[in-house]
């Protein structure tokens, strides 16, 4: 189970993936200029730190609101999601392209073709996604997080 927390007067993201827990701050909020922490405030631009490796950046995960779309870089790689007006949200991993079919309850389904491969729940400032297969783990993590941070964004500007 991948379960995220933001914590906002902290400034980080928690996110439990097993027994893993990885730290995730808004770009710049380390910085010792007070502007910049304050920016970071209403990032949209995460890092991710394992606690394998709490110095490494392991990932960057964005969100930008007027696409309605998520980023997950880790390393030299890049993905997308890309989203439709009425349809599910669909990004492609390993040249299998996945969907997620959101409800208005909170509650969505990740899909591979008609296969659902993990279910989730939005909640207040928390993200959880139930029954993913290993190898998508690491991946549906950060997808876990842009989903985080998708709803901070909705709540900040709403």
């Amino acid at each position: 189970m991948i379960q995220a927390t933001a914590r906002v007067l902290e400034n980080v993201v928690e996110i439990k993936v097993g027994e893993e827990v990885w730290i995730c701050r808004p770009v710049g909020s380390s910085s010792p200029e007070l502007g910049r922490r304050i920016a970071a405030l209403f990032s949209t631009v995460y890092e991710t730190f394992r606690s394998s490796e709490p110095s490494t950046v392991y990932s960057t995960v964005s969100y930008h609101a007027k696409r309605d779309e998520i980023i997950v870089q880790i390393g030299e790689e890049k993905w997308r999601t890309v989203s439709s007006v009425f349809g599910p949200m669909t990004y492609q991993y390993g040249g299998i392209t996945y969907a997620i079919h959101e409800k208005l309850t909170g509650k969505f389904a990740i899909l591979q073709g008609s296969t659902v491969v993990a279910t989730g729940e939005l909640g207040f400032r928390s993200c959880t996604i139930r029954d993913s297969p290993a190898d998508l783990e690491g991946f549906l993590t950060n997808i876990a997080l842009g989903y985080l941070i998708r709803t901070l964004v909705w709540e900040i500007f709403r």
